[in-house]
């Protein structure tokens, strides 16, 4: 360093570090050494900011200009097409979709450019099942990566979605998440020291609601702050559960809160409210709501719903029968007692468990009346509903164990004539014999989906002749994966599932089949299931078919299901009205934000970039033509008031006399062009620096408010116990290092309020004799 001149290390001046070129922004002189701050201007490490400490690193001083070269028109136009794909017209146009392995489909840009336009940070992605919301928040993700490349990104997710996510965001936007569950925090500590905490490592985590919920976890998280949250599967984060009060405190720590659901409203208006208010820090940050269906989008609604009324045997009718007397009996005996609820619930239980399978009632008696032998006349206010839950489908447990009946004997009697009709019923199911034609003319792959697991298993040894495979809430993550990669990529035609597969899976490439064999407890989940084969990318016309028994309570429940729905429907879009939904004029840019990305990516088709530490400053060709004169391509990049690069874009200069050479009036068209570029910037930056600037001092707020506690509350304190103080103290620490990166950011939007002209370079030009 000491043989470079100091002014070569100006803000502003090109170096190459470890093969890159970078422009300093900023040099800090010590009395031995130097640290620059720089920007990253290659293709591979634009928008990256980074610190080089000096002499220790190697760096080479770069002019920052050439004068003309005369070239081929083939190197012109390849060196050309290489800069202008990856020139950013606007502050608000995307960067990482034009470099992203996805399908550019409009309305899947909105969400994010709703962000970088500063319009929200809350944002509700409810598109109907199989419209892209993965891709949709990803883009996101990688947008916020890209333009702010000290970024923390959160990922929550159900626990069978989190490899789905990682692999998604690793092959299309070639991110590098980090899986945390229980052993992947182990191995990331392993390598490290032990105060270093494993989820600062990697800038993007994901994890599942269930991991992260556990105090310890929450606990570790304290210190941290996140650019983006995503919640996917956000209608489960709306209830009154410990999931819900994790996910409010996670998104009170956001920038940007990102939720996904094709199904937010499951009838209850208080739990939508709920959700619609994760992350509002004050109230002062609305909720911006994206809820396309295939027609609101132009994609034909390929779905075909039949619903097939099976005619039950003999030994079913009579099973059915004795059931809704015992219902019956059992309503009317602990009508106005403390066990009514309770007991109704039970009743309910065993009607659902009927309606599936004669075999899963049996299994159900049975357990019901071990224990009630165990624990006669046991009464409990407040059951357990594991039945709510897509990952566990087992039997009912303890809840079965509510007395109904006043006499236990004539209790013991009644189950005992249950069992034996239930069990005589199973040996030759209608549904069954009904589902066995159907895939026998179908003659193509079919998804199956029951709501308990001891169904599926009846149902898998009834079918045993078409090898079913099996994916259920028993399975471990290596097993379901296997069973979903036997049936996406093998010959097997058969999938039977609990609702452990009806979230997130993709299944259309595969299958366009899908049969219900009776109806889940909400619309929710009937359209997760239908979800995972209609979806964007299925080609063929989709057939859900829902199996019903002629003359049960079945036809009832189906009745209020479809009130429900409507319901839910009536409600859902009672909220569709602005400034709920989306402007206009986003759906516009959208779609022409999605022409320029394709226009971006056929200049980049074919061309091999040449980096740009090594390519020459300026490239030029003469061409004849009836114009005259010299074309000029040129970068104009605009810095904040620390000089640090915010943003560039190529623009066009016209000198109607030819020349090599650059002149004064070259110069004159490039300053105004600049002072243009400057003054759009400053416009558009506006809105988002407002936000942004509001919810980073909510934040803060919020962090002092609540000391920085997302995990359960400090100890108490004792008689001459100090541990309450000690507590106390590391809870400081904590919120001052939260507060400090709030702080932190804060300074760095404030800078983004002073932008300035950067030097300008030439990128190429062309001559017309």
């Amino acid at each position: 360093m000491r043989g470079m001149q100091r002014n070569q290390l100006r803000p502003g001046a090109a170096v190459r570090i470890r093969g890159e070129r970078w422009r300093i922004a900023a040099e800090s002189p010590h009395e031995a050494v130097s640290i620059i701050d720089a920007d990253g201007c290659d293709a591979g490490n634009r928008g990256v900011k980074a610190r080089f400490i000096l002499p220790f690193e190697p760096l080479e001083h770069l002019p920052a200009v050439a004068s003309p070269r005369v070239v081929s028109f083939a190197r012109w136009r390849r060196e050309a097409r290489a800069s202008l794909a990856m020139a950013t017209p606007h502050w608000t146009s995307l960067r990482a979709a034009a470099r992203a392995n996805i399908t550019l489909i409009p309305f899947q840009l909105e969400p994010a450019l709703a962000v970088t336009r500063g319009e929200g940070c809350r944002i509700l992605i409810a598109d109907e099942v199989g419209l892209g919301k993965t891709i949709q928040a990803g883009l996101i993700v990688a947008e916020t990566m890209m333009r702010t490349p000290d970024a923390r990104v959160l990922i929550v997710s159900p626990a069978g979605l989190r490899d789905q996510w990682d692999d998604e965001l690793r092959a299309r936007f070639s991110l590098h998440p980090e899986v945390f569950d229980a052993g992947g925090i182990a191995r990331a500590g392993a390598h490290l020291s032990p105060d270093v905490n494993p989820w600062t490592v990697n800038p993007i985590a994901i994890t599942s609601i269930d991991f992260v919920k556990r105090p310890d976890v929450m606990r570790s998280l304290e210190a941290l702050l996140w650019d983006v949250i995503v919640f996917d599967e956000a209608h489960t984060l709306g209830g009154r559960s410990d999931r819900a009060a994790a996910a409010a405190a996670l998104a009170r720590r956001a920038r940007c809160v990102v939720m996904l659901t094709a199904t937010p409203h499951s009838g209850d208006d208080e739990a939508f409210a709920r959700l619609g208010a994760l992350g509002d820090l004050g109230t002062a940050f609305p909720l911006i709501t994206f809820r396309r269906t295939r027609a609101d989008v132009g994609l034909p609604h390929g779905r075909r719903s039949i619903l097939l009324r099976v005619r039950p045997a003999a030994a079913e009718i009579a099973m059915h029968h004795a059931l809704d007397e015992y219902a019956r009996l059992v309503r009317q005996q602990t009508e106005g007692t403390a066990a009514g609820p309770a007991a109704g619930l039970v009743a309910a239980i065993l009607t659902r468990r009927a309606c599936s399978s004669a075999c899963s009632l049996a299994r159900s008696l049975e357990r019901r009346m071990i224990l009630l032998a165990d624990e006669p006349g046991a009464q409990r206010d407040q059951l357990a509903l594991p039945f709510m839950s897509g990952e566990d489908d087992d039997e009912p447990g303890a809840e079965l164990g509510v007395a109904g009946l006043r006499s236990p004997a004539e209790e013991r009697r009644w189950l005992e004539h249950l069992v034996s009709l239930a069990r005589a019923a199973s040996r030759h199911e209608s549904k069954i014999r009904a589902l066995r034609r159907l895939l026998a003319r179908a003659r193509e792959p079919a998804l199956v989906f029951t709501e308990y697991r001891d169904t599926l298993q009846h149902l898998a040894a009834a079918l045993a002749d078409f090898d079913p495979l099996q994916l259920h809430g028993g399975l471990t993550a290596s097993d379901r994966r296997r069973a979903l990669r036997r049936f996406t990529q093998d010959d097997q035609r058969l999938l039977l599932a609990t609702d452990a597969a009806s979230e997130g899976l993709n299944l259309h490439h595969r299958c366009r089949l899908v049969v219900n064999l009776e109806l889940p407890w909400t619309p929710v989940r009937l359209e997760q299931r239908i979800g995972r084969i209609d979806r964007l990318g299925q080609r063929r016309r989709v057939h859900a078919v829902q199996l019903m028994t002629r003359g049960s309570r079945e036809e009832e429940f189906a009745s209020r299901f479809a009130r429900r729905n409507e319901r839910i429907r009536d409600a859902f879009d009672a909220t569709r009205t602005p400034p709920h939904t989306q402007p206009a004029a986003l759906r516009q840019e959208s779609e022409a934000e999605a022409a320029r990305l394709q226009a971006a990516r056929g200049l980049s088709t074919n061309v091999q970039e040449t980096p740009a530490a090594t390519r020459p400053p300026l490239t030029v060709v003469t061409r004849h033509g009836t114009a005259r004169g010299t074309t000029w391509a040129l970068r104009l990049p605009c810095a904040d008031a620390a000089g640090h690069l915010v943003f560039e874009t190529i623009i066009g200069t016209r000198d109607l006399r030819y020349l090599l050479t650059v002149d004064d009036a070259v110069e004159h068209a490039a300053a105004i062009g600049h002072q243009r570029v400057l003054a759009a910037l400053s416009t558009s930056i506006r809105p988002s620096l407002i936000l942004l600037t509001g919810r980073e001092e909510a934040i803060v707020d919020a962090l002092r408010l609540e000391h920085a506690r997302l995990s359960a509350c400090l100890l108490q304190p004792g008689l001459f116990d100090r541990r309450a103080e000690r507590a106390a103290a590391a809870q400081a620490v904590i919120l001052d290092e939260a507060v400090q990166r709030s702080v932190a950011r804060l300074t760095i939007l404030g800078r983004l309020g002073h932008l300035r002209e950067d030097g300008r370079t030439i990128v190429f030009g062309i001559a017309f004799r």
